[in-house]
């Protein structure tokens, strides 16, 4: 998968054990907000997550779909960046060539037959806890005969290992599909790339979702589950005041790298910040992240000192790459690095609910890793108001400053 590792590990539960009491308060539970869509008449989120007694949402949908099956006529064809597809009759083995795309597809009541594992070498977790947790409420968790086979989700698209399990579909509209993959994959079976107009990995977890369950014959039921997802989010923006019009820079931060690479608006990490009511930080912006053409752009090393926001979001490897970015003298140099604000994720499940933005993830997220965003943001203000006010103080003079040196 672009920009992140695909190695996913399950969530670090002491960590969020250790959150500080305040977030804990401020963190929706899913069952919170499905009993509020329910108080607020969301008769689109009712449709797609509500069941009697699951809190979870996503795999709520995914079982409540199950049983609704097809509700379109067949065949149907669709376009995509290479051309169109056409899909004779309702698909019943269905392959994925990526984790949002499978996502997808159990979130409207599909157990694929085939999907990328989570895991790149084969340690940690097979699949994303929220899809483990959705497949189980088909009924098709992992010791069940029809759970999914997995392949690679690196190194190009296993088109072998697709091809053995012999689906009558294959979906990669959130991909990095090339033209000559589709073409291999296409003798398989009918494929679906990335929508005309997008680029590699650029579909949005919406039009994924619509394309999927247009492929899949499930256009209603996939409307409802763009509006409960969507509910689910802004109501989580609602429950965070400290989220609204917050400035943010969301980065890949690479000590070896000799740039920083800021993630567009076009990349489902920007959008996802945008949906929960942030705006680009101006150094951002005026780095071009409103590209509409790459997922990422390079803003340089030596400009990092100008890089203020309310919420510095950054993925890294591990632990030892966040201590050299803190000592680094120019990544240092960030002001929420510098503070101690930066929000440097090391959590690769916690960073692929937005990464990998789907239906089923970004519950998850709204649980799990919304409470750690506004908590950062919390305390960048902070920093930034403590730093005014020492820069205010007369004690903060140069006179006063030399005196003590």
């Amino acid at each position: 998968m672009a920009g992140y590792s695909a190695s996913a590990e399950s969530a670090d539960r002491a960590r969020r054990a250790d959150r500080v009491g305040d977030s804990r308060d401020r963190r929706l539970s899913r069952r919170s907000l499905l009993a509020s869509a329910a108080v607020a008449g969301a008769a689109a989120l009712l449709a797609a997550c509500a069941s009697s007694g699951s809190g979870a949402a996503g795999s709520s949908a995914a079982a409540g779909n199950a049983s609704q099956g097809a509700t379109e006529s067949f065949p149907i064809t669709i376009e995509h960046a290479f051309g169109s597809t056409t899909i004779a009759a309702e698909p019943t083995r269905v392959a994925t060539v990526s984790w949002v795309d499978a996502d997808v597809v159990i979130s409207l009541g599909v157990v694929p037959v085939g999907m990328p594992a989570a895991s790149a070498d084969g340690e940690g977790e097979d699949a994303h806890p929220w899809t483990t947790e959705a497949l189980e409420a088909l009924g098709s968790g992992w010791d069940a005969d029809d759970a999914p086979a997995l392949y690679a989700a690196v190194d190009g698209i296993d088109v072998d290992a697709i091809a053995a399990l012999e689906p009558d579909l294959i979906l990669g509209v959130n991909s990095g599909m090339t033209e000559a993959e589709y073409q291999r994959l296409s003798a398989v079976a009918p494929t679906l790339a990335y929508p005309p107009g997008a680029i590699a990995y650029g579909a949005s977890w919406e039009a994924v979702t619509v394309a999927v369950g247009r492929a899949l014959g499930r256009s209603a039921a996939a409307e409802a589950l763009v509006n409960a997802t969507t509910f689910l989010v802004t109501s989580t923006a609602t429950a965070n005041p400290a989220l609204a019009g917050a400035s943010y820079v969301a980065a890949d931060l690479d000590p070896g790298h000799p740039s920083i690479s800021l993630y567009t608006s076009t990349d489902t990490r920007s959008q996802f910040l945008e949906q929960l009511g942030l705006r680009p930080a101006p150094a951002a912006v005026a780095a071009g992240v409103g590209a509409t053409d790459a997922l990422t752009v390079e803003y340089s090393l030596d400009d990092a000192a100008e890089l203020e926001a309310d919420l510095f979001w950054a993925q890294v490897e591990d632990a030892t790459v966040v201590e050299t970015i803190r000592g680094d003298n120019r990544l240092s140099r960030i002001p929420a690095v510098a503070s101690g604000a930066a929000l440097l994720v090391t959590d690769p499940v916690a960073a692929a609910s937005v990464a990998a933005a789907s239906p089923l993830s970004l519950p998850w997220c709204c649980e799990n890793h919304v409470p750690d965003i506004v908590a950062a943001i919390e305390a960048g203000r902070a920093a930034a108001t403590a730093a005014a006010s020492a820069t205010a103080s007369p004690d903060a003079s140069p006179e006063a400053s030399a005196s003590a040196s």
